[in-house]
């Protein structure tokens, strides 16, 4: 069995008995696991998170992330020890985005414990007190060990495995090569890349006759980490062994690397793929020496580049003894595609009878002033055509109807924009961009029904709009809608120069996509809607009559309150006071989110009101995000209803467990009476034992109490 057999399985015997023999944390008979740094926490008053030697100073996500930078080494995962580690989910997970790692913590429920090795029999047996021990998580209750749980970096989180292999209750470092799944292929990794080629490896989907191996270009080979932390250079003929567990012999494998820059590496490394694909048989396809090849998201699949980052073709390097031609083909759009099955999309034409305007809305669409003049067989002449090449031809379906397949629509010229231009509209987004100088157009992904986007605007949580040339780049069976844009109004995405949010990057570096910002939008006219109909085929549905594109808020699943992703925030700095209302009798928190108010409101019956302290940047200011959204005449958002409704503040649910009840007080004879005996807690916790209290005792009397 190579080094890939054995990725999955944790070093050492079975785990612990179910029911183990342990004993109370000490840290003095700690067992430490190489790469994995371990950080002793405690819960402090309030419930708030503390380091045992200090238990009046609280800590937050950034002062554990510093904790971590101080003690621990760039590379490491971190295991939480404290009790009922997933009570702050929220906090430890921000700390995993901090440090771009792992971070392991026990189960909600649970008690750190130290587990006695009770696997070893005989006179062999070690003694009880003798060598180190493992931390376990134990069931409060059954006292049944519980699986560590792995939180993973937000922006990077997958369902892939981690660095360590958990189970029984215990952390085990993994053996042999670091190989993740790909859904053909496989991910090679070494310690520094495991992260971000994990969450890369996560996002390819399945292909079509071809198999993947990810792996770095290094000196002229093959970089290969294993997970004793070591890496090594391999060349073609090792890189074959390693890839033994798959079926490469005839078949087709793609590389998906960066060549090196350097002439000298770029020769050696075509040795080698020349030896790769000699010593199993395959035809191994990369990218143009000296370019790369890229994920592109929406597609779930890999397009290649050359080294001035123009799309390229897959370049095919075939063993000497190959029978017959390859089952792929290498297109110009930098794809991989299958010569059997391969998925055209292709634009059925009204003009023909594929999809008529008179069988939509009863009357037919006219032509525009800028469409291309039918052939002499009826089909779009601007269309080439080859009697030699049958997948030139147009194809014509049962009914008759003539299909133009889709391709690229041209890229536009750009020009950069001098600093006093006008503003874009995503705060984050500089001036002095790139923009297009000619109009052009472009497509824009719907979701949902294409008409309602025409009239009431495409839904979203961001003030931009993505639109991309090749109605191939939208996922199979989406619906589409075709914008013209004015010069001005698009940001090409390959060259944006802007410190970009992490919730989509994985859009940079694509030719083919580009940005339309809100305050830009303007310049955004609707040419006309496509409907696909499941089989690769886009179908018009209507002509949009050069109407302006404009967003719609987001279902308030997607979105806090239905308002974009981009607000202003409160408090900008420290943590201040803020108040709430809640019902006196209730289950809990609402669901999303829940209003916020700087002042204390006026008493209502039935109520009641808690004080709190707000971390900075917890909420969202409705104020200042109605002024920022007020010249987005072409975003539509909630904002002006909260503002007319009279909320201060929204705060999303995510951070409720952020917020700390200081006071509560109760409607009582027309004022607010404050509530004694109330304990400062996280704001779920707090206000769950308030609203299912019986009436508590009353601190303030009734002449003294402000309303």
């Amino acid at each position: 069995m190579n080094g890939l057999g054995r990725t999955a399985e944790p070093v050492g015997g079975n785990g612990l008995d179910r029911v183990p023999a342990t004993r109370r944390f000490d840290v003095r008979r700690h067992r430490r696991i190489a790469g994995l740094y371990d950080l002793w926490l405690a819960s402090g008053p309030g419930g708030r998170l503390v380091v045992p030697t200090a238990p009046g100073r609280p800590l937050d996500a950034r002062a554990v992330a510093t904790l971590v930078r101080h003690g621990a080494d760039a590379a490491q995962d971190v295991r939480i020890l404290a009790d009922d580690g997933a009570r702050h989910l929220d906090l430890f997970t921000e700390v995993a985005g901090l440090l771009g790692h792992d971070v392991l913590v026990s189960p909600d429920g649970s008690d750190i414990r130290h587990a006695v090795d009770r696997s070893t029999t005989g006179p062999a047996r070690p003694a009880a007190d003798s060598g180190p021990l493992d931390a376990v998580p134990l069931d409060r209750v059954t006292r049944q060990p519980m699986d560590w749980l792995v939180l993973q970096p937000p922006d990077l989180a997958t369902s892939l495995p981690g660095w360590f292999a958990v189970g029984d209750g215990l952390v085990r470092p993994r053996t042999g090569v670091v190989g993740l799944p790909l859904p053909d292929g496989l991910a090679l990794a070494t310690r520094a890349d495991f992260v971000t080629r994990r969450a890369t490896a996560h996002r390819l989907g399945a292909s079509t006759g071809v198999v993947t191996v990810a792996v770095t270009a290094r000196s002229g080979g093959f970089l290969v980490g294993t997970y004793s932390g070591t890496q090594d250079v391999h060349s073609g003929g090792q890189l074959a062994a390693l890839l033994g567990d798959l079926p490469l012999y005839g078949a087709d494998l793609r590389l998906w690397l960066t060549w090196p820059s350097d002439a000298d590496e770029q020769a050696r490394l075509v040795a080698e793929v020349v030896e790769l694909a000699e010593t199993t048989g395959a035809t191994v396809w990369t990218p143009p020496a000296g370019g790369r090849a890229e994920l592109i998201d929406d597609r779930r699949d890999l397009r290649a580049f050359d080294p001035t980052g123009a799309v390229a073709r897959w370049q095919a390097h075939r063993p000497r003894y190959a029978d017959g031609p390859s089952t792929l083909d290498a297109t110009p759009e930098g794809l991989l595609v299958s010569r059997l099955v391969r998925e055209r999309i292709v634009v059925a034409s009204p003009a023909t009878g594929g999809v008529d305007a008179e069988a939509a809305d009863g009357h037919r669409a006219p032509a525009r002033a800028d469409d291309p003049a039918p052939g002499p067989d009826g089909t779009d002449a601007s269309l080439p055509t080859d009697p030699a090449d049958p997948a030139s031809r147009t194809p014509v379906d049962d009914a008759g109807a003539a299909e133009q397949p889709a391709t690229p629509l041209p890229r536009p010229a750009l020009v950069t924009e001098s600093r006093r231009a006008a503003d874009y509209g995503p705060p984050w987004l500089r001036r002095g961009q790139q923009v297009n100088a000619a109009t052009f157009e472009a497509y824009v992904l719907v979701e949902g029904d294409p008409a309602r986007a025409v009239s009431d605007g495409v839904p979203g949580v961001e003030l931009f709009v993505a639109a991309f040339l090749d109605p191939r780049s939208a996922p199979a069976g989406s619906d589409l809608l075709r914008v013209r844009i004015s010069p001005g109004g698009a940001i090409p995405m390959a060259v944006l120069r802007a410190h970009v949010p992490a919730r989509f990057k994985y859009v940079l570096g694509s030719p083919d996509t580009y940005l339309l910002p809100a305050a830009r939008l303007d310049r955004v006219r609707l040419v006309g809607g496509f409907r696909s109909d499941g089989f690769s085929r886009l179908l018009p549905t209507m002509d949009a009559d050069g109407e302006p594109l404009r967003i719609r808020p987001a279902p308030t699943n997607r979105s806090v309150a239905g308002l974009p992703n981009d607000v202003r925030r409160w408090p900008g700095f420290g943590t201040r006071q803020a108040y709430a209302l809640l019902p006196a009798r209730s289950r809990g928190l609402p669901r999303g989110w829940l209003p916020l108010y700087q002042q204390r409101p006026v008493a209502r019956p039935g109520r009641l009101l808690v004080e709190v302290r707000v971390p900075a940047g917890r909420t969202v200011d409705v104020g200042a995000t109605h002024t920022m959204l007020a010249g987005l005449t072409l975003v539509g958002s909630r904002v002006d209803r909260l503002h007319r409704a009279g909320v201060d503040l929204v705060l999303g649910s995510r951070s409720y467990d952020r917020i700390v009840v200081q006071r509560a007080y109760r409607a009582q004879a027309g004022g607010w009476q404050r509530i004694g005996e109330v304990t400062p807690g996280p704001l779920p916790s707090a206000a769950a034992g308030l609203q299912s209290a019986v009436p508590a005792r009353v601190v303030d009397p009734p002449s003294t109490v402000d309303t």
